[in-house]
């Protein structure tokens, strides 16, 4: 793997922000939070840990609004007083996963916008 910048040297490291394959040279930055290629991805990587959060994979959310609604039809197929357990968890779970992709794209709108 050769660095994004410099297509000639062989990357020592991969940017922790962004993923960009770095250089020892004169991309790759060591700093508090981890391996940079820039100031703005050494600020993402800051924000990041200042808040103490891993970032979520949109598929856990995409899977929860998917068997939400899977739950939400056969509550709905099956309308007996009995099958109301699944149309409130097909509820929840579509809920909860837009709650997580609102979240994560929040998040990404935030680490990219420029410094205060």
């Amino acid at each position: 793997m050769n660095c994004y910048r410099h297509r000639d040297r062989v990357a020592v490291g991969v940017c922790a922000a962004c993923g960009k394959a770095l250089c020892g040279d004169e991309c790759a930055h060591d700093g508090a939070h981890g391996l940079h290629c820039d100031a703005s991805c050494a600020r993402r990587l800051r924000r990041r840990e200042a808040r103490g959060d891993a970032p979520v994979s949109p598929v856990w959310s995409l899977l929860l609004v998917a068997l939400g609604v899977a739950l939400l039809v056969y509550g709905y197929r099956y309308s007996e007083w009995t099958m109301s357990v699944p149309n409130l968890l097909g509820m929840l779970f579509v809920w909860y996963g837009a709650v997580l992709l609102l979240q994560r794209m929040a998040r990404r709108g935030a680490d990219d916008a420029p410094p205060p």
